[in-house]
């Protein structure tokens, strides 16, 4: 086996500050915990350490001491929602991703080849969170536990942990610190009593006086690391749609500065419906105005589709032709149905399938742009389906535009603009005019139908050109006493 572990540092920091609060690296920003008597200093970024403020510091302490200090409550909740969003977007890469304390750990043995090996993997996973507005670091190891404690020491080593091999897991441990465990405050402290600092220590210890004075779980947790005993895990369980929410540090009013957010989303999701095998044809953007008022967004695809990239171009489709008017201070995605992923082969040559992606993106995109506040815009747009009707005004209808219209039967020439309703035109000595007398090009070709709908029409069609040298179309109608009327315009 071996398993890769993703370690959050100030993990309390980054739920807050998913949009790199990041925006605020210039201001002292700090994270109280504590009883509401006495505050204290839970975590506080790199301004806020410069300034002279520590860990347990009391808050009123730290606020005399670093002048414009933003403090936020720590949020347990949100920490667990952070924790759990990541270990969602890691069952892309494995069904066996398990929650940690801090993070999160993956068992990636069945999937090395999948993805080239575990330098591609760890690679792709640092990127991937990254782009979700978080910061990790990571270690790998034949045990979840030592490839947890790996992912801790290597913030403290600025460089990846890795260590493959089960037989070296006690070179790669020996100097890791013991208050990496997840051991109870009484232990720890029973261990520094004792002078233990890390796991050498430990290990050149007789485990019978180990489990008299500190009871079987340091044993215990040794041998699970050292991979002595078996370690197993529980696998989360993904849901059935996908929901998240990012409550942005400063309200934004600018479409672009929303594009980061609303990025992180769309990047989650597509981890979301990797590990899914899932695609979906519809989402909906959440926007938040102050407490009380909300702008939703739906977006339509003309097929199922998962790559954020994709839904990034109809969504700035949409808020760059109907930008909003109210500051927005939080965003929501959600997806409709998930409908199965159809994957395709890679070719270099073009093919129908390709085609036909670009030519839906591209319907998907102008419905995107034409949609308002009435989602119409998937209305507004659709292809033409061919009837089979001698009537020129009924020989077509409106289709949803799914599929590609088929191509027309219709060997006659006919106009792309047909008026509607065709135009009454006059005669000078029988010769219709419009804009002067036409000349007739083409004989008369007979259209004589719809006795079957109780919609009767009789009439001779002629290709004509006037002085202006615009063809047009035009019919006597036998059934209005021979008037002439003009149907349409050649191109």
């Amino acid at each position: 086996m071996l398993w890769i572990s993703i370690f959050l540092p100030d993990l309390c920091l980054q739920a807050h500050c998913r949009d790199g609060l990041g925006h605020l690296v210039d201001i002292p920003l700090a994270v109280s915990d504590g009883t509401a008597s006495r505050p204290c200093v839970h975590a506080a970024n790199p301004k806020a350490l410069q300034a002279g403020i520590k860990i347990q510091m009391p808050l009123a302490a730290a606020q005399a001491r670093a002048t414009g200090l933003i403090v936020i409550p720590r949020n347990i909740e949100k920490e667990k929602k952070t924790v759990a969003l990541i270990a969602e977007w890691l069952s892309q890469f494995t069904p066996m991703v398990c929650i940690e304390s801090e993070g999160a750990s993956l068992d990636v043995s069945a999937s090395l080849r999948l993805f080239g090996g575990i330098a591609a993997i760890t690679e792709r996973i640092r990127i991937g969170i990254g782009e979700l507005g978080f910061n990790v670091d990571i270690g790998v190891a034949p045990t979840p536990l030592a490839a947890w404690l790996l992912a801790k020491a290597s913030r403290h080593r600025g460089k990846m942990l890795m260590c493959p091999d089960p037989a070296h897991l006690p070179e790669y441990l020996g100097e890791i610190p013991l208050v990496f465990f997840p051991w109870p405050a009484e232990v720890l402290q029973v261990l520094d009593s004792l002078g233990f600092a890390c796991v050498n220590d430990l290990l050149q210890q007789p485990r019978t006086g180990l489990n008299r004075r500190l009871g079987n779980i340091v044993v215990h947790d040794l041998d699970r690391a050292l991979a002595r005993i078996p370690d197993p895990r529980v696998p989360i369980r993904l849901a059935e749609n996908f929901r998240a929410d990012i409550d942005l540090p400063f309200e934004v009013i600018d479409t672009e500065r929303l594009a980061v957010p609303v990025g992180m989303l769309l990047a989650q999701m597509q981890g979301f419906l990797r590990a899914r095998d899932a695609a979906v044809s519809k989402i909906e953007l959440e926007l938040k105005h102050g407490r009380v008022l909300v702008t939703r967004h739906g977006f339509g695809a003309r097929q199922p589709i998962r790559h954020a990239a994709d839904w990034m171009c109809l969504i700035r489709e949409r808020l760059s032709a109907h930008p909003f008017a109210e500051p927005v201070s939080a965003i929501g995605l959600s997806t409709g149905r998930l409908s199965h992923f159809q994957k395709q082969n890679v070719s270099w040559l073009p093919t129908a399938h390709g085609h036909h992606e670009e030519w839906q993106t591209l319907l998907a995109r102008i419905a995107s742009r034409l949609d308002g506040e009435a989602h119409k815009g998937e209305s507004s747009v659709f292809s033409i389906r061919l009837m089979e009707d001698p009537r020129p005004e009924r020989a077509w209808c409106a289709d949803g535009g799914h599929e590609k219209s088929p191509h027309s039967r219709q060997s006659k020439s006919r106009p792309l603009l047909l008026l509607s309703p065709p135009l009454a035109i006059s005669t000078t000595g029988g010769v219709p005019e419009h804009h002067g007398l036409l000349e007739f090009l083409t004989v008369a070709e007979r259209v004589e139908a719809g006795w079957w709908d109780n919609r009767p029409v009789v009439r001779e069609y002629f290709i004509a050109r006037n002085p202006q040298q615009e063809i047009c179309w035009v019919f006597r109608d036998f059934c209005q006493d021979e008037r002439w009327y003009l149907h349409g315009y050649f191109s």
